[in-house]
């Protein structure tokens, strides 16, 4: 150790006369602390974090999970401003190598707090005591400061304390219930905890070869932890602009990976240079991991936000509407009778439509600025010639523009004149380069010119270009499928959401599938004569061999007659049809929604099917829908729009011309028995509460029985967790909200479900409110008389005890079956994490299919072998693993239920990986929805 040496002795008799009163008024001795001086004030400063929680408790303000942390952070923040006084006195390295009593009680009372906050939170707080943030936290905490305490080297902890600042100003958010983190929370994170963390972690690695990989690893937390605060905050409104705080932070990210290169390049220089080349490649390797992570912060925030920042500060993102509308006219047949709704985005299809001589359009959209260039391609049609209107849409005329928008602006609404006053460069600097989805395309369009691509496409030849290799290079690495997981990266680009790319990649073999469609565009799709949308990206403009329909000279008096059917409407879809804005107020009975619910939560699509297709407002005898979608297969990517029973248009008789959609779903005619209404009855959050503590207590009782030899007896298993099962079984079971709340076919209206395997009927508090609006029947079945004693309870909370009858035994037995309704009568039968513990699983699952009547449904969510790839090493661990408990993960099952020769018709089938709680391990778990065959 380091002590009493040249400066650091000079300083000792100040601070230690300061320390000396600090002492003696705590009562202990005033030379160097002995061990049980250090026990002394370990248990003082508990009992001052006990005195303070319950005082702070009294007062019954905000947040009492954080009232610990607000005093923590506060003290060590003063201990941080010290030393960081001492280090501009002293020098950074003699600060942090030279151990002081200030240091090691600084290490003493952090330990204190940490050791309360897990006391007192697993009574007061367990449910807020997260087990990463919470549990591993404190306790990595505990164990580095009893290190550096026991290694004299608390310094280098005391010197990192004033990182706790930030932690002050999230606390007291916390504890003043504030609705949002302050930006200064944000801005002081990353300058302390990730800046000055980085340069204290990089100075220490010649003190301490353990302290700087310590001092990396949390590093790396802080990066996650500032990831995800972004992410969150950019989300929320606040004062200052959201491109300007994406501003600071890309320019403070980029000012840290700077400098965090040029303090690896120092200490390759000045210590590795000659003979430690392995050493100086792990520092350039954390160097590019890092540069890695900063990078992705920066693109995850674009990607997540660039949609509703374009559409908060009104910027254009489409500039073309990217669906091809002579498919929907293919399946559609839109006549004089329709009344349409669809999406505005660029407005080129809802002027395609409007040839096809519909009664009236609404056209609805987010953002005001797509209304806008909407709008004025309207004016255009309306108050100029064709000839004028060519040139400002297909030329970007910006002359000519300037000459007739003074015209054009008496007519148009305020929201299209302030956009067009402020937004005149779009036509200036063409068109066809214009918003997040023109941006790929000007990026492109000088390589493109180079190469000599642009003149070609302009020839309208109709064969593939090949006279570049570097193209053709491009095309054979964009026909693999090694460039889809970079897409996301890509994606905004071409205003392409991150989420709708990453349905491509939820299936296996999509991706494959998703490149060679890719492939297909560069080889063929694009230079088709007619192909106007790549036409437009490549040659820059529209020429009148190549354009839309609503571009066409021959087109241009029809459109004239026809555009005052347009109504536009600002808002959501739900909020159009609400409205009604149509003049006739006739009923919709065309719904055209493009790809918009492929970005949308399953919630959402939930909202929307419900409204749209309520006989309000739709026409169900004469109603159809459209719709596109990223997602791969022969169903809907919902489980929703897959209870509209969509039919999928194959590519080879519906070609499309974008060419990137995956599928093309088409209703022809809404069910009969869809009772939309269903579909927006909402339900009370969950109030199960997680804990650490007592997910511990169902983790012993797992690893004792798996251990065991006696035989697997799952009411046995289950007898002694009953009263901690929900919670661990919530992050354990997933899915299970969606099997209930999306998958299940509420619009059916069932009248009688029977639960197998219910447990302790949780999956009845998804749906309370479903239950009561349809007065379903509800019977729980279990083996365990004590989770069903626990169902029990939970039923009369939630206010069901008329509606739910209890069943004890299995279900294959006679006697049990007397209980239930009558075999072939039952609408809905579910089996909830079950199957795989039942060793007759094939009798089950046939008792199961026997109960339901003609249509009905029988829907399971449980574990299972990864689909084609159960052979392979993990899952078959998984096997032996789940197994230990008696779970026996079987592929077999899920295909023997989708077999349609065993009684039932699939509605929905997906498999998804999810991380078993407290480990790195993933096992596969499917959701299953199947229709009685009605023969």
């Amino acid at each position: 150790r380091l002590t009493k040496m040249g400066d650091d002795v000079a300083r000792l008799p100040k601070g230690g006369s300061q320390m000396d009163r600090l002492k003696s008024f705590a009562g202990l001795a005033t030379d160097e602390p002995s061990f049980l001086d250090r026990m002394q004030f370990l248990c003082a400063n508990m009992l001052v974090c006990a005195v303070l929680y319950f005082m702070l408790r009294l007062t019954k303000m905000g947040d009492r999970a954080w009232y610990l942390t607000v005093y923590s952070s506060g003290v060590a923040s003063s201990f941080g401003i010290y030393f960081i006084q001492q280090a501009y006195i002293h020098g950074i390295y003699n600060t942090m190598t030279t151990e002081t009593e200030w240091s090691m009680y600084a290490c003493i009372f952090f330990i204190a707090y940490c050791a309360m906050d897990l006391v007192i939170g697993s009574y007061e707080y367990d449910e807020k005591m997260d087990y990463k943030d919470g549990w591993v936290h404190h306790f990595f905490f505990i164990v580095l400061c009893a290190w550096l305490l026991a290694n004299g080297l608390t310094s280098l902890f005391a010197i990192s304390l004033i990182e706790e600042v930030p932690t002050v100003i999230l606390a007291l958010a916390r504890v003043t219930m504030s609705e949002k983190v302050p930006f200064a929370f944000g801005l002081l994170f990353f300058m302390l905890r990730i800046s000055y963390h980085c340069y204290i972690t990089y100075s220490v690695i010649e003190y301490s070869t353990v302290a700087f990989v310590i001092g990396v690893i949390l590093l790396r937390t802080h990066v996650k932890w500032f990831h995800r605060w972004l992410a969150s905050h950019l989300k929320k409104k606040g004062r200052m602009p959201m491109s300007v705080k994406v501003s600071i932070f890309s320019g403070m990210i980029v000012l840290q990976t700077l400098g965090h290169g040029f303090a690896v390049y120092q200490m390759a220089m000045k210590n590795y240079l000659v003979a430690a080349s392995g050493a100086v490649m792990v520092h350039l390797s954390i160097f590019l991991y890092f540069c890695t992570k900063m990078i992705m912060v920066i693109q995850d925030v674009y990607t997540q936000n660039f949609i509703f920042e374009a559409i908060s500060k009104k910027q254009v993102i489409y500039n073309i509407s990217w669906e091809d509308p002579r498919v929907d006219h293919q399946v559609l047949n839109v006549g004089p009778k329709d009344i349409v709704l669809t999406i505005s985005s660029a407005g080129c299809n809802v002027l395609d439509y409007m040839l096809e001589g519909p009664q009236e359009m609404v056209a609805v959209d987010f953002n005001q600025a797509q209304l806008a260039v909407l709008e004025l391609k309207i004016l255009c049609i309306k108050y100029l010639k064709w000839e004028q209107f060519w040139q400002i849409w297909s030329r970007s005329n910006y002359k000519l523009f300037l000459e007739v928008w003074p015209i054009l602006r008496k007519h148009a609404s305020e929201r299209c004149q302030s956009f067009w006053d402020e937004n005149e460069d779009l036509i200036r600097d063409n068109f066809m380069f214009a918003g997040t989805s023109g941006l790929m395309a000007k990026i492109l369009s000088f390589p493109s010119g180079f190469i000599g691509l642009t003149d070609y496409m302009r020839k309208n030849t109709g064969a593939p270009y090949k006279g570049s290799m570097v193209f053709n290079l491009i095309v054979s690495f964009l026909s693999s499928s090694m460039w889809v997981p970079l897409g996301k990266w890509l994606a905004p680009l071409g205003g392409v959401p991150e989420k709708q790319l990453n349905l491509v990649m939820k299936t296996a073999g999509s991706c494959e599938i998703f490149a060679a469609k890719i492939g297909e565009i560069f080889e063929k799709i694009m230079w088709e004569k007619d192909n106007y949308f790549y036409y437009a990206y490549v040659a820059g403009r529209w020429d009148e061999h190549c354009c839309p329909r609503y571009m066409m000279k021959k087109n241009f008096k029809t459109l004239q007659e026809r555009v005052d059917r347009i109504t536009l409407f600002h808002g959501s879809v739900c909020d159009a049809v609400k409205a009604m804005p149509q003049k006739s107020k006739k009923r919709f009975t065309v719904y055209s929604l493009l790809d918009s619910m492929d970005w949308m939560p399953e919630s959402m699509i939930s909202n929307q099917i419900g409204t749209i297709m309520d006989e309000k407002y739709f026409d169900r005898d004469n109603g159809r829908v459209f719709w596109r979608s990223f997602a791969t297969g022969n169903r809907a990517h919902s489980p929703v729009l897959q209870q509209l029973n969509p039919t999928m248009l194959p590519d080879t008789k519906y070609p499309d011309r974008v060419g990137w959609y995956l599928t093309q779903c088409y209703v022809p005619k809404v069910p009969k028995s869809f009772n939309s209404k269903n579909l927006l009855v909402e339900e009370k959050p969950s109030n199960i509460k997680v804990s650490f503590k007592g997910d511990l207590q169902v983790m012993w009782t797992m690893a004792t029985y798996g251990l065991s030899q006696q035989k697997k007896d799952a009411k046995e298993f289950y007898k002694s967790q009953a009263k901690v099962y929900d919670g661990f079984r919530e992050s354990l079971l997933p899915d299970r909200d969606n099997l209930l709340l999306n998958v299940l076919p509420w619009t059916t209206s069932p009248k009688t479900w029977v639960s197998v395997g219910c447990g302790t009927a949780r999956d009845i508090e998804y749906v309370v409110e479903h239950i009561k609006e349809n007065k379903t029947r509800v019977y729980l079945c279990d083996l365990s008389p004590e989770l069903l004693a626990i169902a029990e309870q939970r039923v009369s909370e939630c206010g069901l005890g008329n509606l739910v009858s209890f069943v004890e035994g299995d279900i294959n037995n006679p006697e049990v079956q007397k209980k239930l309704p009558k075999m072939g009568t039952i609408d809905l039968v579910t089996c909830s994490y079950c199957l795989t513990m039942i060793p007759p699983w094939k009798k089950a699952a046939k008792t199961m299919i026997e109960m339901l009547k003609p249509n009905g449904h029988l829907a399971i969510v449980d574990f299972t072998a990864k689909e084609n790839c159960h052979t392979n090493f993990d899952q078959r661990f998984y096997k032996f693993w789940f197994a230990m408990d008696g779970v026996w993960l079987n592929e077999k099952q899920p295909a023997w239920l989708r077999d349609p020769k065993n009684g039932l018709v699939t509605q929905w089938y997906q498999e998804d990986p999810s991380r078993c709680p407290y480990t790195c391990l993933y096992p596969t778990h499917y959701q299953f929805l199947g229709r009685k065959a009605a023969h």
